[in-house]
């Protein structure tokens, strides 16, 4: 099956992708130098802006878009800008929390190879800063699903519970997390996932680059490309080697979706629920994804965006195994002449 012919729609916003929100109804993309686009789910494009800098994260509140650019963070509605605030340093993560949008932001000192300082910024919907808290630690996972949750770097580790420090099982760098069905998942810079009920979960051999959610587990991207599929006990359902895994996202038929980039050709990988490969593509290297109830989106280094959706892949694999089941019988049926 061709992966790209399969895909719902394809749209271009011209630059590198660095942001997706994915509904069922529309889609939001943000690019490497300030490109946001929102497009309805028949490709339609409803309205473009264009923001100060590199979009890093895009999320929705009821008719709002706010997006972290470059060192700002922004408010649209309708693709008009309402109001745009300057933070210290690149504007991160991006969350909304008990009525109040949540952002961090870091300085990056190029002499020491690290982050020096970061900030955790609080506004109200009007644009108003209510408050600022600078901290050493960068977060680099941040979730408002019930409590509000921060993964920190160096030098503290561990988290920020509603503004309250605490260890994990861990004594390293969270570099990645995940809000879970039934638990909320870390992962450190040196391989081990930890939760935040205060379990290890797994020791891999690498970093933990990113975590996605399956149905009977999760699946963890290390940094030297192999990606582990377990189960919340920490039983191996499948496991796959590659080059460096650039997005990861899980979808319709609880398939697993992949982007990899090996220094010169993307590739994006679909497995079943096994882990079987079902079908790959060679691409540009792909930047971001996410996914909603019926549909999988991926944004590309080439500035394209490629939807799929739920109905028409599965037509596309259905009539990929009749052709294959009928070139196998047509197969069969010769070598069985050939024998009489």
């Amino acid at each position: 099956m061709d992966l790209i012919q399969a895909a719902w729609m394809i749209r271009d916003l011209g630059q590198p992708v660095s942001a997706l929100d994915l509904e069922e109804d529309s889609v939001i993309a943000g690019g490497w130098n300030g490109a946001l686009r929102k497009w309805n789910g028949d490709g339609d494009l409803m309205w473009k802006a264009q923001c100060s800098d590199r979009i890093e994260s895009i999320i929705r509140i009821d008719d709002l878009v706010v997006v972290t650019s470059g060192l700002h963070i922004s408010c649209l509605k309708d693709g008009e800008i309402l109001w745009s605030e300057p933070l210290e340093g690149s504007a991160d993560l991006l969350a909304f929390h008990k009525g109040e949008i949540i952002a961090t932001s870091s300085v990056y000192d190029i002499e020491h190879g690290d982050f020096m300082e970061s900030a955790i910024w609080r506004f109200s919907l009007d644009g108003e800063q209510l408050n600022v808290e600078r901290m050493d630690e960068r977060p680099w996972f941040l979730d408002a699903t019930d409590k509000l949750l921060l993964g920190l770097g160096r030098p503290k580790c561990g988290l920020l519970v509603d503004g309250k420090h605490e260890q994990l099982p861990a004594d390293s760098p969270v570099t990645c997390g995940l809000y879970g069905r039934e638990n909320v998942l870390f992962g450190h810079a040196n391989g081990v996932i930890t939760s935040l009920k205060g379990d290890i979960i797994s020791e891999e051999s690498s970093s933990v680059e990113s975590i996605t959610c399956i149905e009977k587990g999760f699946v963890a991207a290390l940094e030297s490309g192999d990606l582990i599929a377990k189960s919340p006990a920490s039983d191996l359902i499948w496991q796959a080697e590659g080059s460096q895994v650039t997005t990861q996202v899980s979808g319709f038929d609880d398939m697993h979706w992949c982007g990899r980039w090996n220094s010169s050709t993307g590739k994006v990988e679909v497995r079943s629920t096994d882990g079987e490969l079902v079908v790959t593509a060679q691409t540009a290297r792909p930047r971001v994804s996410d996914s909603s109830q019926n549909r999988i989106a991926i944004g590309f280094e080439d500035g394209q965006i490629l939807v799929w959706e739920k109905g028409l892949f599965s037509r596309r694999i259905n009539q990929e195994k009749s052709e294959e089941n009928s070139r196998k019988s047509a197969l069969a049926a010769k070598l069985r002449s050939l024998r009489n």
